[in-house]
């Protein structure tokens, strides 16, 4: 496991990334009123909620925060995101992971 610290830069560029990729594949923006899609602080990523959850709650193990939950399987009737693919890799979730257990450093 690489124990390098991941920063905000990264985890904006790799959810930026996913979303363009999936817009582009998709010809459509993301529907709004669902969740947020851009994120310009970790604490916009932390506060965003889908379905009444937010994405990133503290305390909680990033493995188990809806955010992590959503990009690696999806819960419940929500799908892994984004919807339908392209999915982010597991090692780029994992990053996300190791962000957010590390205090989600700037």
């Amino acid at each position: 496991m690489n124990d390098e610290i991941v920063r905000w830069p990264r985890v904006q560029q790799l959810l930026t990334d996913i979303m363009q990729r999936w817009e582009g594949r998709e010809k459509r923006r993301g529907l709004p009123g669902i969740h947020g899609y851009y994120w310009d602080t970790p604490q916009e990523l932390a506060n965003d909620e889908a379905m009444g959850l937010l994405f990133i709650e503290p305390g909680i193990p990033a493995s188990e925060t809806a955010l992590i939950v959503s990009l690696r399987r999806g819960f419940g009737s929500i799908p892994k995101m984004p919807m339908g693919g392209p999915f982010l890799k597991e090692e780029e979730i994992q990053e996300i992971e190791r962000w957010i257990d590390a205090g989600m450093p700037e």
